[in-house]
């Protein structure tokens, strides 16, 4: 009997092993502000060689949805909520906020399946106490910068240097931060054991304002081609491309890939007046399609022959991927609990493989009531049919909506929805059609399904802060970073 019981002991230890050696890696990739036809393979006037073969090789995610600008999306993916059931607002860097605590960010569920966690990039989810570091929300090692945005060749925010190592401030400062992002995939790959799974999240600074770019890459570019915002812009694209491209061929030459899924994805659409996110109308910071419809596609050995080359037009928001990360990795996506709304992802890994194209969602809540300029905005899409609430503020004329190298606009306000916009995003995916009086019944339905909403705890909804005003910030933030060494880090224990 003791013979049988060591038996099936060891028999139980290497079928652990070997389940653990065969989890996927997992690499998400972030552009910021990555306009819908700011690639390659949607225009010619951009290079982008190793974007355009990941998505030739692999499925193009044609209805990839995110929130309208930074901080919530990235909120989005690492909690697997809709925007307003986490927050709808953008940190400022003193801002006394952040993601909140009580949630499970998918790191820390990989972490359960034996992951290596890694950070290179962008932040942007509070750090102005130690416990909202990246290291202390499941990853083992971080590198980038905390807030929204820095210099990118000097890491300056305001009135001190953003650039951060785990723990401490990152004395690399000075460098055009993609090269040290570079140096530091190279590390995490190289020093991985290729024996235990993977995940990497990238979340680039490019194209993010301030738009700079080393003159190496504005030189692949014909001068005088564009204006200089659109030039440069271009430029930073190519930038990410190669560190996307970069990090692939570090995946190869470990023999990693094979066992490896990478989604790469805009954050949001392009800016206005820099970014093309043609055909779709609007641009970031509105919930019109050129807003919130994100340049997304997926790679990897894990993706099925069957898939490559192809697209598919399942809808997928950018919450789903903490659900499906989780399922891929064995492990619970469950994070229920008092202080915090469940997870609302589900897993899309059977749109990826091609199993089940049917959308996953009856429903995605793009937005409910965000209060920044106006009491009322939101957005909600059912079937075909997309609901916008209150005027967009941001907007930009037609030209921002014209094909490949646009001649550069003033960025006047384009069309508004105000009190709602109505549109069949499916037969019309340019929102050239506003059916509010046309179809007043889908109109009803959906507003009385956005304003269903109303009846969630309010104090729960972006946690109890309604408005980007509204947030808590520090006044004597600045005077910490200059008297602690003029870098921007935690400040408060609370």
């Amino acid at each position: 009997m003791a013979r049988l019981l060591l038996s099936l002991l060891v028999c139980v230890l290497c079928s652990c092993f070997v389940a653990t050696a065969k989890l996927p890696n997992i690499v998400f990739v972030l552009v910021d502000d990555w306009g819908f036809a700011d690639v390659g393979f949607r225009n010619p006037a951009i290079s982008s060689p190793n974007f355009d073969q990941l998505a030739k090789t692999g499925l193009v995610l044609n209805r990839h949805y995110v929130f309208k600008y930074c901080a919530p999306s990235r909120a989005s993916l690492l909690t697997g909520r809709w925007p307003h059931h986490v927050y709808q607002w953008n940190l400022a860097t003193d801002a006394t906020a952040g993601t909140n605590l009580n949630m499970t960010m998918f790191p820390a569920k990989l972490k359960a399946a034996n992951y290596s966690t890694h950070m290179v990039g962008k932040w942007h989810q509070g750090f102005f106490d130690p416990r909202y570091l990246p290291i202390n929300r499941g990853f083992d090692t971080s590198s980038g910068y905390l807030c929204g945005w820095v210099d990118h060749f000097n890491q300056k925010q305001g009135c001190a240097v953003d650039c951060w190592k785990n723990n401490a401030p990152d004395p690399r400062n000075g460098t055009y931060d993609s090269y040290y992002y570079r140096d530091d995939l190279t590390n995490i790959v190289n020093n991985h054991d290729a024996n235990n799974p993977l995940f990497i999240y990238l979340p680039l600074h490019n194209v993010h304002t301030p738009l700079e770019a080393p003159k190496e890459w504005l030189d692949i570019y014909p001068a005088n081609s564009t204006c200089k915002t659109r030039h440069t812009l271009q430029a930073m694209v190519s930038v990410a491309d190669n560190v996307t491209g970069h990090l692939v061929e570090l995946l190869k030459k470990k023999g990693m890939w094979d066992n490896t899924i990478m989604v790469i994805s805009a954050d949001n659409g392009g800016a206005p007046c820099s970014g093309s996110n043609y055909p779709l109308k609007g641009c970031k910071s509105t919930f019109f399609e050129g807003g919130i419809r994100s340049l997304a596609f997926v790679n990897g050995g894990l993706l099925p022959e069957s898939r490559r080359g192809q697209s598919t037009d399942g809808f997928i928001h950018i919450a789903d991927w903490y659900t499906t990360f989780c399922k891929l990795a064995g492990v619970d996506p469950d994070d229920s609990g008092t202080g915090k709304f469940p997870v609302d992802g589900l897993d899309v890994w059977p749109i990826i493989t091609g199993e089940n194209e049917k959308t996953q969602h009856e429903e995605i809540v793009l937005a409910y009531n965000f209060n920044h300029s106006h009491p009322e905005q939101g957005a909600l899409i059912m079937g075909n049919y997309k609901l916008i609430v209150g005027p967009q503020g941001y907007g930009c004329d037609s030209l921002m909506w014209s094909p490949l190298d646009y001649p550069c606009n003033d960025g006047s306000k384009g069309p508004d929805c105000d009190p709602y916009c109505l549109y069949d995003i499916i037969n019309d995916p340019t929102e050239k059609k506003e059916l509010s009086k046309e179809n007043p019944e889908m109109l009803k339905k959906l507003l009385d399904r956005y304003n269903s909403f109303s009846k969630e705890p309010r104090d729960m909804q972006d946690q109890g802060y309604h408005s980007a005003e509204s947030l808590p910030t520090d006044r004597n933030a600045c005077d910490y970073m200059k008297a602690n060494g003029g870098y921007w880090r935690p400040w408060k224990n609370l």
